[in-house]
Order: C-alpha cells, then sequence, then structure tokens
C-alpha cells in the first residue's frame, strides 16, 4: 500500500509542476506575442513642392530652398539664389534621394548632390546650367534624420534635423525650419 500511495504522490506532484509549466509557458508566450511592435506606424509618403525662404526677399542675393517629395518616397532639394541684378532664380545646386516619415521621424537618404565643379567653376560665371553641375557626393549614400511636423493645413512643415558635433554639418544644425508649400 505504501509504495502505490508514494507513486501517486509522485504523479500528481508530477501533474502539478507540469501544469505550473505549461500555465507559465502559456503566460510568457501571450506576454510576448502581445506587445506592441515599436515600428507599429505606418510610413507616411506625401506629394507637393515646399520652399523654404533663408533670407528676405526684398533684399539681394535671395537665397531659397526648393523640396519636391513624390509619393514613391523620392525627393529632389534645390538650392537657389536670386541675384542682385536678376529676377530669374539661379540654381546652384540639388540634391536627389529618398525619405521616409514615421510619425513626426523623417529619415532623408541622399543618393547623390551635384553642385559646381570645384575645378572648372568661376565665381563671374553667373548661372551654371544644371547639366553642368557634378555630383560631389563622394562616400554613397548620406543619411540625415530629424523631426517634420505638419502645419494644420498641410500646407507648410517644420523640419529640424539631429545635430551632431561633425565636420560640415552646420548647415543642418540651424534648428526647426518652416517651409512652405508653392505647389
Amino acid at each position: 500500500m505504501k509504495s502505490t500511495c508514494k507513486v501517486e504522490i509522485v504523479l500528481t506532484l508530477f501533474l502539478i509542476i507540469m501544469k505550473k509549466k505549461i500555465l507559465l509557458l502559456s503566460l510568457l508566450a501571450i506576454a510576448f506575442f502581445s506587445c506592441d511592435k515599436e515600428n507599429d506606424t505606418p510610413a507616411l509618403f506625401f506629394e507637393g513642392t515646399y520652399q523654404l525662404s533663408r533670407s528676405d526677399e526684398a533684399e539681394r542675393p535671395y537665397f531659397f530652398k526648393v523640396m519636391t517629395f513624390s509619393m514613391a518616397g523620392e525627393v529632389l532639394i534645390e538650392n537657389f539664389v536670386l541675384g542682385v541684378d536678376s529676377d530669374e532664380p539661379c540654381l546652384q545646386s540639388y540634391d536627389e534621394g529618398t525619405y521616409r516619415l514615421v510619425g513626426e521621424a523623417f529619415k532623408l537618404t541622399l543618393s547623390s548632390s551635384f553642385g559646381p565643379d570645384p575645378a572648372a567653376f568661376e565665381i563671374t560665371q553667373g548661372c551654371v546650367p544644371k547639366e553642368s553641375l557634378v555630383n560631389t557626393l563622394n562616400t554613397g549614400n548620406m543619411e540625415r534624420n530629424g523631426r517634420l511636423i505638419f502645419g494644420d493645413s498641410k500646407e507648410s512643415f517644420s523640419l529640424a534635423y539631429e545635430c551632431k558635433d561633425m565636420l560640415n554639418t552646420n548647415s543642418i544644425c540651424l534648428g526647426p525650419q518652416t517651409y512652405e508649400k508653392i505647389n
């Protein structure tokens, strides 16, 4: 009798332990699979052309930047100047790449950056034709991260890039800049 009782006690304890393990494993599985993923927010792609004025239009030279976004996630960034004696904008440089907007997190990846050829450029030349600009991005893709916040009507947005203490990044450390939709 005693050995049967011991076997029953051992089996009962075994079942209790197994039930606890199954319950524990079930709870862990539920906790693991029910957690929200960090990237549940879908990427937002938008279309339009937005302008940033870097100086007062009445002052010459007048500098401005134009960003054109496509629904395919592509972006074209053009830098213009209106000279002292000209009413025609002169393209100084342009960048091409892709963008991704998740919530307010903005990621810009430049695949090319065109500007005047340093070996052939003379300051007295005036406007350099777009086809004469050369790709000056020599290290492959360049990424910039920042924060993009649309205005109430989506006719404007504020864009501020992360500021890193590195050479040649002073132009992206200006704080939030407001772009207005132009078409």
